[in-house]
């Protein structure tokens, strides 16, 4: 495809001289990894033979699953990318010929049919990341409908779906609307966000280069969730059936560890000398997993420790003189975005400057 998109463009320059290629047809690296590494696979996925095999070989890894596990009865998705997509449309696609594997895969879940003869499981949760559902069912059809039929069909408990999504994937869609799901179907369907921390995409989106910040972010964003801090816990926290309150509350202490480490100036105090100095103020997160204590030992350094709810510190830093004002900003942003209006710590001022 690129051979032919060459020649065009060769012809062009052989007709205009003077034009610059490289303007005329922008960000070739980013479309070329784009088309190559995702909407490539997606075609070849629905390619009548290749899309065959691929269902073949998820419905024998499935079903040696089974066999090595008899005592499990329950099973859990995780996905990513063009993962979704395949899970979506081998239960929910009517496309398929009698004898596709994708029947064969159904047959082992008790949701979709509860006539097999054969070991089943119940499909208790989905976590999809980096999904482009949304976008690809408007080629596939598939009525979103269906999803809840089959949820409806266990009557012991409701579907979780997990679906994670990076600010900056630009690939990845919510589903929720777009599912008409509400509070009397059996499935719970939560679009979740997560960001990194890009220095060069942050700094371009600030001095308005949108254009910059989302050729350095989007293509790293589609694969970071394999990394990401968040996503495990994530995905534990839905299988586990954890509420949406819940989630959010345990990302809080783990989101500011995070915050305040990167704090200029900031070193990791690993002798915790200052644990019972002087504090300013206590910030408290919402779900009460935790909090955080922002104090001034005796010799004017300030120092932040980061608690759980049992008590034990997570993490432990100071900064010198210099950047006590870069911690002080940092305590008041965490304040702002995460915490609950800041409890006066005892024999101290209720504000956040010493």
């Amino acid at each position: 495809m690129w051979n032919c998109i060459d020649q065009d463009l060769k012809t062009l320059q052989q007709e205009h001289t003077e034009i610059d290629i490289k303007d005329t047809l922008r960000y070739r690296e980013f479309r070329e990894g784009l088309l190559r590494e995702f909407v490539g696979d997606m075609f070849m996925y629905l390619h009548q033979k290749r899309g065959f095999q691929i269902r073949k070989k998820i419905a024998e890894q499935l079903t040696e699953f089974i066999q090595e596990h008899p005592q499990e009865n329950e099973l859990h998705i995780i996905s990513h990318s063009l993962g979704s997509v395949i899970f979506w449309d081998i239960l929910f696609s009517d496309r398929f010929e009698p004898n596709d594997p994708a029947f064969e895969i159904r047959s082992l879940l008790q949701n979709l049919d509860n006539t097999s003869q054969t070991k089943q499981f119940y499909l208790k949760s989905i976590t999809t990341m980096g999904s482009p559902i949304l976008f690809f069912n408007t080629m596939l059809g598939i009525d979103p409908n269906r999803v809840k039929e089959f949820a409806a069909r266990n009557q012991n408990s409701c579907l979780k779906w997990l679906n994670i999504i990076h600010s900056s994937d630009i690939i990845a869609y919510p589903l929720k609307s777009s599912f008409s799901i509400d509070s009397s179907d059996k499935i719970e369907l939560k679009d979740v966000y997560i960001t990194d921390s890009n220095a060069i995409a942050i700094a371009a989106r600030f001095i308005g280069q949108k254009e910059v910040a989302m050729f350095s972010d989007a293509g790293k964003a589609h694969a970071e969730y394999w990394s990401h801090t968040k996503t495990p816990d994530l995905i534990i926290d839905n299988i586990q059936g954890v509420e949406k309150s819940e989630i959010l509350g345990h990302q809080y202490l783990k989101t500011s560890i995070e915050y305040l480490q990167k704090v200029p100036g900031m070193t990791i105090d690993q002798m915790k000398l200052s644990m019972n100095s002087k504090q300013i103020a206590t910030l408290n997160f919402p779900d009460r997993s935790g909090y955080i204590s922002y104090v001034v030992n005796f010799a004017g350094i300030h120092c932040v420790y980061v608690f759980n709810e049992i008590n034990i510190c997570q993490f432990a830093g100071y900064v010198g003189w210099l950047d006590n004002k870069n911690l002080k900003q940092a305590i008041e942003l965490i304040e702002t975005i995460w915490c609950l209006t800041p409890t006066p710590a005892q024999n101290s001022s209720s504000g956040l400057i010493a």
